[in-house]
């Protein structure tokens, strides 16, 4: 199976298209246009194959998080989805990420955000 070796992507002047160049191998590149409105969808596939991946390899080592690089969130919502489970919501330009939690995982989530959140200058009262 070929090995993607970098993806690279732009974006059309109206926004409303994303362009992704995949090099397979170092040398073969693929392109492939996305409407914005495809991006929830292609992300989702691509973390549900992420975690088949790490189940069929039977690997108990978490994905490599070395050449990661952050990304801009614009939103982190952290609450309850339409059944009343608890979910966080990271949502990224027109892209939202979605996980189910369980509930008594909410409370150390949310004393992290608020933490991550906090001003470390000046006082308050």
């Amino acid at each position: 199976m070929p090995l993607v070796t970098r993806v690279l992507g732009d974006t059309s002047t109206d926004g409303n298209r994303i362009r992704l160049q995949i090099v397979v191998d170092d040398h073969e590149v693929n392109e492939i246009v996305l409407c914005r409105d495809d991006v929830q969808s292609v992300v989702g596939l691509l973390i549900a194959l992420g975690g088949q991946a790490l189940s069929r390899s039977g690997s108990e080592q978490e994905p490599s998080t070395a050449s990661a690089r952050p990304f801009p969130v614009d939103l982190i919502t952290l609450g309850d989805d339409e059944r009343g489970e608890p979910v966080l919501v990271f949502s990224v330009g027109a892209t939202a990420l979605a996980f189910n939690l369980a509930r008594d995982q909410l409370a150390e989530l949310g004393r992290t955000l608020l933490t991550a959140s906090a001003q470390t200058a000046g006082h308050v009262n």
